[in-house]
């Protein structure tokens, strides 16, 4: 009986190191997710505000090394390990020399100038109806659906992490994998013991038309004018002596027009357009373009124009709180074919995605 709780007691305790093991590997990813996110978002940022490329890359890499101290535990070294078959790596090893504990690991980028399809870093289009030639799920190696790089007119922008120990990786970077711990003295593969655990994150921001507007709540931010210019006028270019409306709430898209006078300003002003609601049509607003208003004039401008750093608006539907509808949303979505950089715009996640194992 002694015996049968002994061998018992093995099997629990190896159990228990292998999911204490993936658990921590789990919460490495997570945190590696939210890094990639943000840094991802970060350069989505920097193409609404029309930054260059190289200032693009730059703030994508500041973004993601500044998040934290770090985003993986310190490098560790096993000692009397003994390499059983002859990978260079100690399979048998069971002890941490704690002496040896390097720095953590920290989130050091690749800006990918040469704009690599592994690269960390990779500015491109997303190309959000496109159907894909391959089942999703099927390995491409670092090809993704419906994203294609670009540097000349880039809508998106891929930040990749990982530590997955591989190496000559064009325009990346990898950190090694993580070493197994609590399970060391299982019964799991010597192999799979002396590779290590590899995980990875992948995010990709694209630029959509703005749902919504903040208040300015500083100079140093933007904010919506009490106007609104009709799209008909923003498609055929008129923005000299044009007929403006003013909205009930210039912050949102859904917001129904109003009798009242329209205001002059500088920022984001509000584009509506006939669209059909609840069976009715009605003249809401759809959007949003940066310009100065001056009486019936209005001139196109960018935040850069405006000489803003930041700016104050979003693509999440979730902060509108008017009711919308399909038409409604179809004519939001088709100011993306609007020429023009001075449509606002604003990233949104189009992929958050914690990959498994050595496969990209």
């Amino acid at each position: 009986m002694l015996i049968l709780v002994v061998i018992l007691l093995f099997a629990l305790f190896a159990i228990a190191g292998l999911l204490i093991d993936i658990g921590m590997a789990r919460l490495t990813q997570a945190h590696m997710q939210s890094v990639s996110d943000a840094a991802a978002l970060e350069g989505g940022w920097q193409l609404a505000m029309g930054a260059d490329q190289t200032t693009t890359r730059n703030a994508v890499v500041d973004r993601a090394a500044g998040m934290s101290e770090s985003w993986g535990s310190h490098r560790i070294e096993l000692e009397d390990g003994h390499d059983l078959n002859d990978d260079g790596k100690p399979e048998s090893s069971q002890t941490i020399n704690r002496d040896t504990l390097g720095d953590p690991i920290r989130p050091m980028l690749d800006p990918n100038v040469d704009n690599n399809t592994a690269g960390d870093i990779v500015l491109g289009k997303y190309m959000i109806n496109e159907v894909p030639d391959e089942l999703p799920g099927q390995p491409m190696g670092y090809d993704r659906h419906a994203f294609e790089p670009d540097v000349n007119d880039p809508n998106s922008v891929l930040v990749r992490l990982r530590r997955t120990g591989e190496d000559d990786l064009a325009g990346g970077a990898s950190a090694e994998r993580l070493t197994y711990l609590w399970s060391r003295g299982s019964l799991l593969d010597l192999g799979l013991k002396g590779d290590g655990i590899a995980v990875r994150s992948e995010s990709i921001a694209k630029l959509a038309p703005v749902v919504a507007v903040g208040t300015a709540v500083s100079s140093s931010l933007p904010t919506a004018i009490n106007a609104a210019i009709e799209l008909v006028d923003v498609r055929a270019e008129r923005f000299t002596d044009v007929k403006l409306l003013r909205p009930e709430d210039p912050f949102q898209i859904g917001s129904l027009m109003t009798g009242g006078d329209p205001e002059d300003g500088v920022g984001y002003l509000p584009i509506a357009s006939s669209v059909m609601l609840e069976g009715s049509s009605e003249i809401r607003v759809v959007g949003f373009m940066l310009a100065s208003v001056q009486d019936d004039d209005v001139t196109p401008m960018t935040l850069s124009d405006m000489g803003y750093e930041r700016a104050n608006a979003t693509a999440n539907l979730g902060w509108v709180t008017y009711p919308l509808s399909h038409d409604l949303l179809l004519v939001h979505q088709s100011l993306s074919d609007v020429e023009g950089d001075f449509i606002a715009c604003a990233p949104a996640l189009v992929r958050s995605q914690q990959i498994h194992g050595g496969t990209p």
